[in-house]
């Protein structure tokens, strides 16, 4: 579109994508052709299997009162070597079956359900 004589923007507008995603297409393609613009796989995979990332949580439980954010990072970093931001962290606590709560922090679902402190 660009190249038959559109405007970023118009495109942009058209395809109601960002102008900003348009330029980067358009250097993109200037660069490298249409190959530049073929899509690529992408992998995200876990960094630590969640199996190991529970067996940390556990060992780790006991050194705390209530289970925090920073303290499972803090865990799978140690036991692990690895650094996951908080929202990762907080995807795999989802993930492991825990529900976080104000007044207990991250507990698994059966322990919250125990206490009454889902939500």
């Amino acid at each position: 579109m660009v190249a038959q004589g559109a405007s970023q923007a118009e495109v942009a507008r058209q395809l109601c994508v960002s102008r900003e995603a348009v330029r980067q297409w358009v250097h993109a393609f200037r660069g490298g052709g249409p190959t530049a613009l073929a899509s690529r796989p992408r992998r995200k995979r876990g960094r630590v299997p969640l199996t190991e990332v529970a067996e940390a949580i556990e060992r780790g439980r006991v050194e705390v009162k209530s289970l925090t954010t920073p303290h499972v990072r803090g865990l799978i970093e140690r036991a692990h070597g690895v650094a996951y931001s908080m929202s990762s962290v907080r995807a795999i606590l989802r993930r492991l079956g825990y529900a976080y709560s104000r007044e207990g922090g991250w507990l698994h679902h059966e322990a919250s359900l125990a206490r009454g402190l889902t939500g």
